[in-house]
């Protein structure tokens, strides 16, 4: 090998550097930059041995998702499922980053697939105790600007429904999940738990002097007159799409007001509280099957000087309350008072302010 090398360097001494010296010099330059760049490398690689060349010779490889295990963990919770669709329902939404990559873009639509009910807004619920930043709401849609690896925010969601019709009492819904990773959306479905509505009871509290067919209910002068008494028929009536237990309605009467103890039933039972001067009319059950619920009963009116020139009132404190039995919430209201105005009475509605007997 040594011989091999002297023959070579002797031929090339011959024919390059005995012709010219300058041959001579670019060899020896290209020699020191050789090891200059050797030394330099060696020393790099005692400063931070952990550099390897080994990766610069291919890609690094693309990363993956895995569909069945998303980045995007969504869940949810109901604050009850058994709601009052006028008051909406609360809607607790958790999302998190399972990944190691930034979540972006976030957006969640809900949905109802009712149709009996569809939405009618969205916004954030009082019952909100964390930062909103970088959520917004826009129509049914919900939007989250990012979520970094391994975070999670939680959001409280009021959602108000509007009835479009009696035909179901459950609301279906579902969220609609879209969000950007790795340059690729991805998105997803989220069933939502039924809720169940509680029904309504169409209630009515009215006075008559004359019945719908003109037979005469009520004695005593009309309009009324002060000092001198004038009965009227009061009646209560309850209507439903839905079954419902224990109904009750009740009225007061004023001070110039006397319950004379004629009533007409055609269900439930009707009692008179003297020392409360409370009118209360009960009924088991309440079906839509067994038609309107009704109960009449005769008052006696004494007018004073105080209701000279106005409506004088027959019954106050009007309420009424029920359970439903579909979801086990109750269901109660009140209704305005009944005076002499008479506005269900075709026949003297609007005719029952009461007259001064002096000035008769």
């Amino acid at each position: 090998m040594i011989k091999k090398i002297t023959h070579y360097l002797n031929k090339r001494f011959n024919r390059f550097y005995r012709r010219s010296r300058i041959y001579m010099i670019v060899d020896i330059v290209l020699i020191a930059v050789v090891i200059i760049l050797a030394a330099l490398l060696l020393r790099l690689y005692a400063f931070q041995p952990e550099i390897s060349l080994a990766p610069w010779s291919k890609p690094a490889p693309k990363e993956e998702i895995n569909l069945d295990n998303p980045p995007l963990d969504l869940n949810y919770d109901v604050a009850t499922t058994n709601i009052y669709w006028q008051e909406g329902a609360i809607l607790t939404l958790r999302l998190k980053n399972n990944s190691s990559q930034l979540l972006t873009d976030i957006k969640l639509n809900l949905i109802s697939r009712s149709n009996s009910f569809s939405l009618s807004r969205l916004e954030f619920s009082t019952e909100q105790k964390t930062s909103l930043s970088g959520i917004e709401i826009k129509g049914f849609d919900l939007f989250l600007n990012e979520l970094a690896p391994g975070t999670d925010r939680e959001v409280n969601l009021l959602v108000k429904f509007k009835k479009e019709n009696n035909n179901s009492r459950i609301i279906t819904g579902r969220i609609d999940s879209e969000y950007k990773v790795l340059g690729q959306t991805i998105k997803e479905t989220l069933d939502l738990i039924d809720l169940h509505v509680a029904s309504e009871i169409l209630v009515k509290a009215d006075a008559y002097y004359t019945s719908p067919q003109g037979d005469q209910l009520g004695a005593g002068p009309f309009p009324p007159i002060t000092t001198l008494p004038t009965t009227f028929w009061v009646f209560f009536q309850a209507d439903t799409v839905a079954d419902f237990n224990n109904f009750v309605m009740s009225g007061r009467l004023p001070n110039n007001v006397e319950y004379t103890g004629n009533q007409s039933l055609l269900s439930g039972k009707l009692n008179y509280n003297a020392d409360a001067r409370q009118i209360i009319w009960q009924v088991e059950k309440v079906s839509p099957d067994s038609g309107s619920y009704r109960a009449g009963f005769e008052v006696t009116l004494t007018p004073s000087e105080a209701d000279i020139d106005s409506y004088a009132t027959l019954v106050n404190s009007i309420r009424f309350q029920s359970k439903d039995i579909f979801t086990g919430l109750t269901v109660s209201g009140n209704l305005p008072a009944i005076d002499t105005s008479l506005k269900k009475d075709t026949i003297n509605s609007g005719d029952g302010i009461v007259q001064d007997l002096n000035n008769i």
